[in-house]
């Protein structure tokens, strides 16, 4: 029962499965050509590629609580580690259940994508060790980000090694496919932390891009992302369509959401969603 209210506050099930579905959907969609022979192979695919996605990310929800502590136990008391509703020797067992349950959906891919996710792996075991430069990079915002969204550029390249079986070859669009599968998630990154969160005493916490960068400038980027990974897929699919609609969400959400924060990320949700359908639907 714990474990289960645990998972409820620090990974919360269905934004985290409407982004692993999105992602695996933009990654198949992105690298495939013509490449399933029946649309029940691509939805195998999809499903092994999103679970592989949530357990990964589940895991580095259990790294994080072992990274965060002192901080949280600072700033965030009532998150379920710093007030003792977990130990970390639960923590640790579910992790080993995340690790294997990824490495599980992984083998159903095929014995070629274990060798392939080997970069995903190593690149995730670099960031949970932050890149033996912990202090460093906590004093370095923006790079400490990039330096943690690189890892989608190797989960871009482990769904094109299984889709398209290519990837020692430069595919055509390829860093095209590569920039969306980058762009998109990235955004995603940004609307999970884009509201401002409270320390016990009522103050801002430094952790979230609306307190350190500047509401203006969160919406700027977001924006920014949000059309690229558009524009990227309509270059990919030679359609105008998910750039339209990117630029449609975009102006909505200008429109809507100049002083709402529900209404940049609902935006912002929709414009991911919306370009992982499009990406197996225009072939």
């Amino acid at each position: 029962m714990k474990i289960l209210t645990y998972i409820r506050e620090r990974f919360p099930i269905v934004p985290v499965l409407l982004f692993a579905f999105g992602y695996a959907g933009l990654g198949t969609g992105a690298w495939s050509n013509n490449n399933f022979s029946n649309y029940r192979h691509l939805i195998k695919t999809i499903f092994f590629f999103a679970f592989i996605f949530v357990f990964f990310l589940f895991r580095q929800r259990i790294v994080d609580e072992f990274k965060d502590s002192s901080h949280d136990l600072e700033n965030f008391p009532v998150r379920p580690v710093p007030r003792g509703l977990i130990t970390k020797n639960q923590l640790i067992c579910l992790g080993a259940v995340a690790l294997f349950l990824e490495w599980l959906f992984v083998y159903l891919l095929g014995l070629n994508a274990l060798l392939v996710y080997l970069p995903v792996f190593i690149y995730s075991l670099l960031m949970a060790k932050e890149f033996f430069i912990p202090d460093w990079l906590n004093r370095h915002f923006n790079v400490y980000l990039l330096s943690h969204e690189i890892i989608f550029i190797f989960f871009g390249l482990f769904f094109a090694a299984v889709v398209s079986k290519e990837i020692f070859v430069i595919l055509n669009n390829w860093i095209f496919t590569l920039g969306v599968l980058f762009t998109a998630p990235f955004s995603i990154e940004i609307i999970r932390k884009f509201s401002p969160r409270y320390d016990k005493n009522g103050r801002a916490v430094q952790d979230t891009y609306t307190t350190v960068w500047g509401r203006g400038a969160a919406i700027t980027i977001l924006l920014i992302l949000a059309l690229s990974s558009g524009l990227l897929l309509t270059i990919i699919k030679n359609s105008y369509l998910p750039f339209t609609l990117s630029a449609l969400i975009s102006l909505a959400a200008l429109a809507l959401g100049k002083k709402s924060d529900k209404v940049m990320t609902l935006a912002g949700s929709l414009n991911f969603l919306a370009l992982a359908l499009l990406s197996n639907l225009l072939w």
